[in-house]
């Protein structure tokens, strides 16, 4: 059987991403049905962590010029968007991570003075808007706070990119290591010292250790070597609109297996936001890749 090369494809392999990130949002949500996103956060990083360890050069010397950016990613993005999608339909997150290059983009404006047009920027309200606005219109308090949690985590997801800039020199591999080892026991002393915590170890059932290896091996390693080698291929411009499909690998998915579906208003939201980040792709062909984009 003819092997097929992924990365010469940009469309096959782009959309073989896409597939790999929309997935793993509802393996996110089937485990976080089940675990404590703070023990969640802390395992995935754990193993993230045993992972990398063969394959970076550790310096202590990292350390300083990491830890704030651990900090606003391991917990700001990562633990923030562990109990946002505990809590809103995998699809509804999907389209809210879509935010996250327009927020860079906006951020860069603000504090690197990079160039941002007048359609891009009502294409990033737009897309905001798309997002918050079924929320809104539905009035449940639990799927606004939820949202509120997910739009939060890819902001602080676009402020780690700001801060991920500035550190060149570093590799991908070694930053996705410093987060991790980082996080990870930060988000474990934090479950110890929560009241209402319950027992570890029944937590760890067949299902959620499968749901951690796809999310390390698959969402946070595979995928990612696989869209830079594509982006170093082909450029970002070719490959960047693929990302668009991403909720409808999540709401397909999502409906297989967890039987979600949208509402009225939430598909008027979700194509509002589709929409808006479509329109923003078209009006800015990124030059090089956002470095650790693990909101998959």
């Amino acid at each position: 059987m003819k092997q097929i090369n992924w990365l010469a494809k940009p469309a096959l392999g782009a959309s073989l991403v896409a597939a790999i990130w929309g997935f793993n949002i509802v393996v996110m949500k089937v485990a976080l049905n089940d675990m404590d996103p703070l023990l969640f956060t802390a395992a995935r990083f754990l193993l993230l962590t045993i992972v990398l360890v063969p394959f970076v050069k550790i310096s202590t010397a990292q350390l300083k010029l990491l830890l704030p950016i651990a900090l606003v990613m391991g917990l700001g993005h990562f633990y923030v968007l562990a109990v946002g999608i505990s809590i809103v339909p995998g699809v509804i997150a999907s389209v809210c991570f879509l935010l996250g290059a327009p927020f860079s983009t906006l951020l860069s404006y603000l504090f690197l003075h990079e160039r941002i047009t007048s359609v891009q920027t009502c294409a990033i309200v737009i897309a905001t808007i798309g997002a918050i606005l079924p929320t809104l219109l539905l009035g449940q308090n639990d799927l606004q706070w939820g949202v509120f949690l997910v739009i939060l985590s890819t902001f602080m997801w676009a402020v780690g990119n700001i801060q991920i800039r500035k550190l060149k020199q570093l590799s991908v591999l070694s930053i996705q290591f410093w987060i991790a080892i980082i996080t990870a026991p930060l988000c474990f002393v934090a479950y110890l010292l929560q009241a209402d915590s319950t027992p570890i170890l029944p937590q760890f059932t067949i299902s959620i250790i499968l749901c951690l290896v796809y999310v390390v091996l698959c969402s946070s390693i595979l995928s990612y070597s696989l869209w830079y080698g594509l982006i170093h291929r082909h450029g970002m411009s070719r490959v960047a609109g693929f990302v668009l499909l991403q909720p409808i690998f999540t709401l397909t998915f999502g409906y297989l297996i967890l039987g979600e579906s949208l509402t009225f208003w939430q598909l008027v939201g979700s194509s509002i936001t589709l929409g808006g980040v479509y329109t923003y792709y078209q009006h800015h062909r990124i030059t090089e890749p956002s470095i650790n984009n693990q909101t998959h």
